[in-house]
């Protein structure tokens, strides 16, 4: 069964958090993260969706728990952001 990781980021400073979302690909790439889609919200720009291919819940889990304590999401201007993993129906 498919699983899949959505995530949301309210942000601050939407150029720099897509800068950092850009150069954290290859830690996403480790993490046993696909990216298959990312979304600005039509209606407040400074939110993006992210929707993950999962290939390792453990290390899926690993860097979610990396980037809630890292700095850098602070430097990017990140506000709050919400996780949910998700299986097909």
């Amino acid at each position: 069964m498919a699983l899949q990781l959505l995530c949301r980021f309210d942000t601050t400073d939407a150029s720099a958090w897509q800068d950092a979302f850009r150069a954290d690909a290859e830690d996403q790439r480790n993490a046993g993260l696909t990216l298959l889609q990312l979304w600005q919200d039509a209606d407040g720009p400074a939110t993006f969706w992210a929707l993950f291919e999962v290939n390792d819940r453990a290390k899926a889990d690993g860097w979610l728990t990396r980037a809630k304590a890292d700095t850098a999401g602070r430097r990017a201007g990140v506000s709050d952001a919400q996780a949910h993993f998700l299986r097909t129906a």
